[in-house]
C-alpha cells in the first residue's frame, strides 16, 4: 500500500509544489505544447505530467527535474544547489570549522630542539 505523501509534506512545501506545478504548466503552454508531447519528450506518462501540473508531491524527484529540464525552467534551481546563498547553513559550517590544531603543552615539550 503506499503511503499518502501529503500527510509526510508541510503546508508550506505542498503550496509550493502547487506553485512549481504552475509554473511548469505556465511554461509547457507558452512553447504552446500538449502534456502528452511534453510527457514523451520527458521520457514520461502523460498522467504524471499532469500530477506534476497539479502540484502533486507524490511524483518521484527525477521527474520533477525532467519536466524543469523540458520547460526550460531547471536552470531556476540554481539557487538552491548555491551554498552561499543559504545563509544560515553556511554560518553553521563557518563555526564547525576545526580551527588551528595545536598540540597540548605535554606533547610540545616531549620535543625539545
Amino acid at each position: 500500500m503506499r503511503r499518502p505523501e501529503p500527510k509526510f509534506a508541510s503546508p508550506n512545501a505542498l503550496l509550493h509544489a502547487k506553485q512549481l506545478g504552475q509554473a511548469v504548466r505556465a511554461a509547457r503552454l507558452a512553447r504552446n505544447s500538449t502534456q502528452e508531447a511534453m510527457a514523451e519528450r520527458a521520457r514520461m506518462s502523460a498522467l504524471t505530467w499532469l500530477k506534476i501540473e497539479k502540484g502533486e508531491v507524490s511524483v518521484a524527484m527525477g521527474a520533477w527535474l525532467s519536466a524543469l529540464e523540458h520547460t526550460g525552467l531547471l536552470d531556476r534551481l540554481t539557487q538552491v544547489h548555491d551554498q552561499k546563498s543559504d545563509v544560515v547553513g553556511e554560518q553553521l559550517r563557518k563555526d564547525q570549522l576545526r580551527k588551528r590544531a595545536r598540540g597540548s603543552d605535554e606533547a610540545v615539550k616531549k620535543f625539545d630542539f
